[in-house]
C-alpha cells in the first residue's frame, strides 16, 4: 500500500509539471485548479506515508536517495513535516521574488505545490535547477528580442533595490518580458526528478 502511494506521489508530480508546462505555453497561465489540489495531495500523501514526522526524518540520506529513485518505492523521509518544510522553503523564496514583482502568483503556487509533494530537499534542488533553466530561457528570449542589455540592467537593478520597481501603465516587467516562469519551474523540476531517477 505504501509503495503504491509512493508511486502515486511521483505520478502526481509529473502530471502537475506536464499540465503546468502545457497551460503556460498554450494559455500563458498556471491554474489554481492544478496547483491547489496538488498542495493538498502532497500534504495528505506525505502524512499517510510517514505520519507527522520529525526533523531528522526530513534530512536527506544516501540510502534515502537511492530508495526514492525508484517509482513506487516507499518514500524515505516522506512525512507531513517534510511537506510543510518544502512548502515553506518554496513559498519563502518564490514569495520574496513575487513581492518584488519578478514572478506571478501562479509561479509561486506551482513552486509551493512541488514542495508539498516532494519535501524541502527536493524543492531546494528544483529551485536551483529552475533558476538555471529560467536564466537560460530568459537570456535566449532577450537575445531574440534584441533587449539583452536592457533586460540584464533591469534585473540587476531589481536585485540591488530589493523592492518592486514602479511601472508605467502598459510596461512589462523584465520577468514578464523574458520567460514564462511556470515553464522554467516545470522543466527545472523535471530535470531534478529525472536526475534522481538515474535517467542521466
Amino acid at each position: 500500500m505504501l509503495s503504491y502511494l509512493g508511486g502515486m506521489r511521483e505520478v502526481a508530480l509529473l502530471a502537475v509539471l506536464v499540465i503546468a508546462a502545457f497551460t503556460e505555453l498554450a494559455y500563458g497561465k498556471v491554474y489554481n485548479w492544478l496547483t491547489l489540489p496538488a498542495m493538498v495531495a502532497g500534504l495528505m500523501l506525505n502524512y499517510i506515508l510517514g505520519g507527522v514526522g520529525t526533523l531528522s526524518q526530513t534530512l536527506p540520506s544516501a540510502g534515502g536517495m537511492a530508495a526514492t529513485a525508484r517509482v513506487g518505492a516507499t518514500a524515505d523521509g516522506a512525512c507531513l513535516l517534510d511537506s510543510l518544510l518544502g512548502m515553506g522553503l518554496a513559498g519563502g523564496l518564490f514569495g520574496a521574488f513575487w513581492l518584488l514583482g519578478q514572478f506571478g502568483g501562479a509561479d509561486l503556487k506551482l513552486a509551493v505545490a512541488v514542495g508539498a509533494l516532494k519535501g524541502w530537499y527536493f524543492a531546494l534542488l528544483a529551485i536551483v535547477a529552475t533558476a538555471l533553466v529560467g536564466g537560460v530561457l530568459a537570456l535566449a528570449v532577450l537575445v531574440w528580442k534584441g533587449r539583452l542589455r536592457q533586460g540584464l540592467r533591469d534585473s540587476l537593478l531589481a536585485v540591488v533595490r530589493l523592492r518592486r520597481k514602479p511601472q508605467s501603465e502598459g510596461e512589462e516587467s523584465p520577468a514578464r518580458l523574458t520567460v514564462p516562469y511556470g515553464l522554467a519551474i516545470s522543466v527545472g523540476t523535471m530535470w531534478v526528478w529525472m536526475a534522481r531517477m538515474g535517467v542521466f
